[in-house]
């Protein structure tokens, strides 16, 4: 029919051209076809492997960290990756702490043993300044206003007279003519607040110059009177107290006098020698150091003023002194604040207030006082630690 059949040529199971297109196929599914596929993926990565390294080995140790670090960043700038570059300079925030440094055993012995005592550590054996207020003032005896004669009763006026004291914060003041109504009634209103000294203690005469002191402020250490002649020569009692500052510790001297005016025929002779025996009661109490405030009504000016100066070496609060010669201030009065040459006075006053609303016929003077902190001679030294000081 055209055609040999015997040149037809007849595919068989194991004719490998079988299939469609006529294409080979590479076989897969054995063993041999595995391992082929394996073995490509294991040269592949190591040549990709290979060359990263190389690259990594080019980049300064700087970026080569950072590149690491970046691959791991969690947002804490603060701990370096691990990996990185370590030897990098960074910014620490150091808090300095107490520095320590042994102490002797026989230190801590002796701490012990002044502790019992009440003695406390201080750097130094000086302690804090002392700050307060003194005033001066004549409050009007209740006995000088009984009757007619346009002034309240001794006892109403001295609610005022409460309000000046309380008002303008004085620690501690010498009152004169503070009669017997007027101290009732004063410890009716302020008792807890104000110590009195002598008040009614030394009967009721003495009560008329008394030295008041805020309990919270100042404790009593002692307390005395001096005897000075008044009317006539006839002696009255005029009280000193010393007083322990509770804050700082300091002791001060503090004396008030009502030196005799005219009004019973002249008394300059009286009041000269009152006025010596002052100088020698303040020269006898701040022989030792501690210092020493006079308050009074002295019912004189220079006449008192300087010789109190001069025999005493201490200044006025409104800045009278004696240096070659006596030195006044342009205006002075009657009532005065002396204080011992280690004191500072300052922001003086002459308030008379007390005058315009009719509390007293006498100005209410007063000042601010400085007590420069001094070494506590109680301190004892403790070595190179500091100082052992009363505590208090």
């Amino acid at each position: 029919m055209g055609r040999h059949t015997g040149s037809r040529k007849l595919s068989g199971p194991s004719d490998p051209a079988s299939g469609s297109g006529g294409s080979r196929r590479l076989e897969t599914s054995t063993p041999a076809g595995w391992l082929a596929w394996a073995t490509l993926a294991v040269l592949v990565t190591c040549v990709v492997t290979l060359v990263v390294r190389q690259e990594s080995r080019d980049l300064p140790p700087s970026t080569r960290a950072a590149a690491l670090s970046g691959a791991h960043d969690r947002g804490d700038q603060s701990t370096p990756a691990r990996g990185a570059d370590r030897t990098a300079p960074r910014v620490y925030h150091v808090a300095k702490g107490v520095a320590l440094r042994p102490k002797h055993p026989a230190f801590y012995a002796m701490s012990l043993k002044m502790a019992k005592r009440g003695y406390v550590l201080r750097k130094s054996p000086k302690g804090s300044a002392t700050h307060f207020n003194v005033s001066s003032f004549n409050v009007l005896g209740a006995g000088h206003t009984a009757g007619r004669g346009g002034m309240a009763p001794g006892a109403a006026r001295m609610h005022a007279a409460v309000g000046l004291l309380t008002g303008n914060n004085v620690s501690v003041a010498g009152l004169q003519e503070f009669q017997e109504p007027q101290y009732h009634t004063f410890m009716a209103l302020v008792g807890g607040t104000y110590g009195v000294y002598p008040g009614l203690s030394l009967g009721v005469q003495p009560v008329q110059n008394s030295i008041i002191w805020k309990q919270a402020d100042w404790s009593l250490v002692e307390a005395h009177t001096l005897s000075i002649p008044y009317f006539h020569g006839n002696h009255v009692p005029m009280p000193y107290v010393l007083l322990r500052n509770r804050h700082s510790g300091r002791e001060i001297w503090f004396y008030n006098s009502h030196n005799p005016a005219d009004a019973q025929g002249p008394a300059g002779h009286w009041r000269a020698i009152a006025t010596s025996m002052e100088v020698n009661l303040a020269r006898s109490l701040t022989s030792g150091g501690t210092p020493m405030i006079v308050t009074g009504d002295m019912n004189d000016r220079a006449p008192f003023a300087c010789p109190f100066a001069s025999g005493t070496g201490m200044h006025s609060a409104d800045g009278a002194y004696y240096s070659g010669g006596c030195r006044l201030p342009r205006h002075t009065n009657v009532d005065w604040i002396f204080g011992s040459s280690s004191l500072d006075f300052s922001s003086f006053v002459t308030d008379r207030s007390s005058q315009s609303r009719r509390i007293s016929d006498h100005p209410m003077v007063r000042s601010a006082v400085t007590v420069p902190a001094v070494a506590d001679p109680r301190c004892r030294k403790a070595w190179s630690f500091g100082w052992f000081c009363p505590r208090g």
